[in-house]
């Protein structure tokens, strides 16, 4: 008998974790925990009319590091169109990353969040994870990792979406 209740109380924890993960069509949520170097506390809804990805990133990843420019030229490029990218750097120092962006910078928003707050409200799986955000604030793409092999998919995406 024990051993089916832990069992159970396993399976609906295991449930329930994935019951508020969250999904593509779902509104993208706030963070409170993630700041911007002036305080500014990082909210989607703040770019709502716009094309967002919001990319999650850390110094110890080198697929992050890779993204960067790829994702700085398709802003620039893209950004009188109405697409924006804001990054959430989860390093635990903060310093690392600022000190990361001193030397390869990007023009680009950067939020930062040792807490790590945002990456679990944003149900962040792998890094980096960026979530492609459309004009009414709803996540319409995931996408894990990054390789240069994702560029063409995620230009489509956010060339759909510019277009809707």
């Amino acid at each position: 008998m024990p051993r089916a209740f832990f069992t159970a109380v396993i399976l609906y924890s295991l449930n329930l974790g994935t019951s508020f993960a969250l999904g593509v069509g779902e509104e993208a949520p706030a963070c409170d925990s993630a700041n911007s170097l002036a305080t500014e506390k990082f909210s989607a809804q703040s770019y709502r009319g716009k094309v967002l990805l919001v990319d999650f990133w850390a110094t110890w990843c080198p697929p992050c590091k890779k993204s960067m420019p790829f994702l700085n030229r398709i802003r620039n490029a893209l950004s009188a169109k109405g697409f924006e990218v804001v990054a959430i750097n989860v390093d635990e120092n903060s310093g690392e990353a600022q000190a990361y962006l001193t030397q390869n910078p990007v023009d680009y928003p950067q939020f930062f969040d040792p807490s790590g707050g945002c990456p679990e409200t944003y149900s962040v799986k792998a890094m980096p994870s960026s979530y492609l955000i459309d004009k009414s604030g709803k996540v319409r793409m995931i996408h894990l990792g990054f390789r240069d092999e994702d560029k063409p998919e995620l230009e489509r995406s956010i060339a759909g979406l510019l277009t809707e």
